[in-house]
C-alpha cells in the first residue's frame, strides 16, 4: 500500500509537535501515552481519554487529523478562534 501525505507542510515548522501545541492554544491541553503496546490521547491534560489504540501509525494519524484542523485555518481565523474559545474557558 502506497501512502502519501501532502498536507504535511501545512503544519508549523512541518511537525507534529508544533501542530500539537496550535491544538493546545485552543485549550485541548492534549497529553499522549504509550502503556504496554497501547496508545492513549488524553485532552484536558489526561482528564478525557479521547483515542486509545494499539497502532502508533493510528495515534498519530489521529493527532496529524487535529493539527490540521487548525493549522490550514487562516491565521485571522484562528486568532479569532482562540479569543472565542478563551471566553469558554475562562
Amino acid at each position: 500500500m502506497t501512502q502519501e501525505f501532502f498536507w504535511y507542510a501545512q503544519l508549523p515548522d512541518k511537525s507534529l509537535a508544533k501542530g500539537i501545541e496550535l491544538a493546545n492554544q485552543l485549550y485541548w491541553h492534549i497529553v499522549v501515552s504509550e502503556h504496554h503496546g497501547m496508545w492513549y490521547i488524553w485532552a484536558g491534560a489526561g482528564e478525557s481519554l479521547i483515542f486509545k489504540t494499539d497502532s502508533k501509525e493510528s495515534a498519530d494519524a489521529f493527532l496529524y487529523g487535529l493539527a490540521l484542523a487548525y493549522a490550514v485555518l487562516p491565521e485571522q481565523v484562528f486568532e479569532h478562534l482562540k479569543t472565542e474559545v478563551k471566553q469558554w474557558v475562562e
